[in-house]
């Protein structure tokens, strides 16, 4: 018995020593004329100790200026992904922050990640922070890398869960990677046998209030102590939205009695542990006393969790849309008429070679040479260019898809697919209708597509910036005479919804949505089927009662249009009662480059029926 107190007592410690040096901590801390002992300081601290594989990273920033001029330090982060070998992909943003005389600032960043395509022996994702200091004091500049592996995904867990699990954790990750040989494991340059990490650590009492902070992770682990205790109210809402958005939501309580309504995740789950919100999943799990998990199970857990919400986001992208993508099938392809430019090439030739020297610079004047090439030269040029533009225009063609889930507390979930083929390009920078999570999207290989699996997802070059309502882009997201696959998920606040007006054998709904519904099913209470079409907004439409055999042969016809992450989150919506699914091509999509002509914007909305 004393033995294993012993040993639990090693481990725990071994662990705790393990987790300290993992949790988050400043990356640059200046303390500005130390020796003239003013108290004017700067400390950038990451809220989660790994970086996710994209999406945003929340970094803090706590400024002191006790000078007695107001200040501004800028803030300049350029993300990339390597895979040892060579550099991939790069995102560029960048912020500033001022600070008032003779007082203190502390701010949250929300910084955009480049998306990770790369795979490989050593592949890693980095972010360098640069700090261009007011005058007079020095500048700063820090990278963080992390390593991370296709198999598994970006995970988060509070500091209490990782103090006491770190290690054992990442051990078993590294071992079920390694096929579970229990051989060394080579990841990043290290060989032995902890190689991965499990995730990012965290301190809940820290958590950022956004949630698009939390959105390049796929799983969050912490305890219900940290839950109702520590976490502040806007990190709480934050983290729900993230799970509704798809996130895997993990908490460990050591009382049977927690459920998801003790918890104010859920008020209609009196009861339940376990529950699909929105598109994300919410598990309650049972915390052994001595606060250790069971690391094989644990990541089993995790890996069947995030799996069940579809998918951990660096699978989704690099893997959902290669194969067989329903929106770029339905897109169409294009056949590129090759024989004109053969034709301009061979006449060329002809032209500046024989033609050129026998006859326009016969011999006695070959110093015509100088004029007539030239001339030949542009013209070909001249040609060539018409033919592009004959052939591809300007601008650019394109189809989006959307899925519209209403939430409640008047908040919408929205994931945009979108695809389109461009021309030529005059201007490739846009801003965004609304900010949101925008990412590129791995393609099949082919002449026009700039990021797929032949080339590790390019070599693209990327800026962000925070507008007032949106994104602020530059760069490689469109270039001209290419084929790109973009996500773009967001929340927004909305009141648009479908009411119950009657209830019984001839239900009755009201919509307050914008646009018209083209078609529309209720589930009801009670599982029974009813259908409706052309429902307008403000006008009651009564709906019909129809069979399970045609409501399951629309709705799989609907789901056959989205990627695959977007249609195990229509599965989950399938089997709900009281839900509504409706279909309409009148919705408004979200902006992106000005210039692409946009032929059909297709949303599929689902979400409750409201009560009148």
């Amino acid at each position: 018995m004393r033995e294993r107190l012993f040993i639990l007592l090693a481990l725990t410690f071994l662990g705790s020593a393990f987790a300290e040096a993992q949790l988050p901590r400043p990356i640059i801390k200046e303390r500005y004329d130390p020796k003239r002992k003013t108290k004017t300081a700067l400390e950038v601290t990451p809220l989660l100790d790994q970086l996710p594989t994209s999406g945003y990273y929340p970094i803090r920033i706590y400024i002191n200026n006790d000078a007695k001029i107001n200040r501004t330090w800028s803030f300049s982060f350029v993300s990339t992904d390597s895979d040892g070998a060579a550099d991939g992909n790069e995102l560029k943003s960048s912020f500033t922050v001022k600070c008032d005389a003779k007082s203190t600032t502390e701010v949250d960043l929300t910084v955009p990640l480049v998306t990770i395509f790369r795979e490989g022996y050593d592949a890693s994702i980095n972010l360098e922070v640069s700090v261009r200091a007011p005058p007079a004091l020095r500048n700063s500049r820090n990278t963080i890398s992390t390593q991370y592996d296709t198999g598994w995904p970006s995970v988060m867990v509070s500091e209490e869960l990782y103090s006491l699990n770190g290690n054992t954790l990442s051990n078993s990750v590294s071992t079920s990677l390694s096929g579970g040989g229990g051989g060394p494991f080579r990841h990043g340059g290290f060989v032995g046998t902890m190689g991965l990490e499990f995730g990012a650590a965290f301190n809940p009492e820290k958590m950022s209030e956004d949630w698009r902070a939390y959105s390049g992770y796929d799983a969050c682990l912490l305890t219900e102590e940290a839950w109702n205790d520590e976490l502040s109210p806007g990190a709480k809402i934050a983290l729900l939205k993230w799970n509704r958005m798809g996130g895997s939501l993990l908490i460990y309580s050591r009382n049977s009695s927690t459920d998801l309504a003790s918890l104010n995740i859920d008020k209609e789950s009196a009861g339940q542990r376990s529950s699909d919100l929105g598109w994300g999943a919410v598990r309650v799990k049972t915390l052994p006393n001595s606060g250790l998990l069971p690391a094989d199970d644990t990541v089993a857990l995790v890996r069947d969790t995030v799996n069940h919400s579809g998918g951990h986001r660096i699978k989704n992208l690099r893997d959902d849309f290669r194969p067989a993508w329903p929106l770029q099938i339905a897109f169409g392809s294009k056949t590129a008429h090759i024989v004109f430019f053969i034709l301009v090439l061979v006449a060329f030739g002809i032209l500046v070679g024989p033609v050129n020297l026998f006859v326009f610079a016969r011999s006695g004047q070959r110093h015509k040479l100088f004029i007539t090439t030239p001339l030949i030269s542009l013209g070909a040029s001249a040609l060539l260019v018409v033919l592009i533009l004959f052939q591809d225009g300007f601008g650019g063609r394109g189809y989006r898809l959307v899925l519209h889930e209403v939430g409640p507390d008047n908040t919408a979930y929205i994931s945009q697919e979108q695809i389109a083929r461009t021309g030529v390009l005059l201007n490739t920078g846009f801003t965004t209708s609304e900010h949101g999570y925008l990412s590129p999207v791995m393609l099949s290989n082919s002449r026009w597509a700039r990021i797929t699996e032949d080339n590790e997802g390019g070599k693209g070059r990327y800026n962000v910036e925070m507008a007032e309502d949106g994104l602020k882009v530059t760069g490689d997201w469109f270039q001209s005479r290419s084929e790109h696959g973009h996500v773009f998920d967001t929340t927004r606040p909305s009141r648009g919804r479908v009411s119950l007006v009657r209830e019984g054998s001839d239900p009755v709904i009201n919509s307050t949505f914008e646009f018209p519904l083209a078609e529309l099913y209720y589930i009801d209470p009670s599982g029974n089927l009813w259908h409706g079409s052309e429902v307008q907004q403000g006008r009651n439409t009564t709906l019909e009662s129809v069979s399970t055999s045609l409501f399951d042969d629309w709705f799989r016809t609907e789901l056959a249009r989205f990627g695959p992450k977007n249609q195990v989150r229509l599965d989950l919506a399938r089997v709900r009662k009281g839900q509504f699914f409706a279909t309409t091509s009148e919705a408004p999509g979200i902006n992106t480059l000005s210039a692409i002509d946009w032929k059909e914007t297709y949303t599929f909305l689902t979400g409750k029926i409201s009560p009148r």
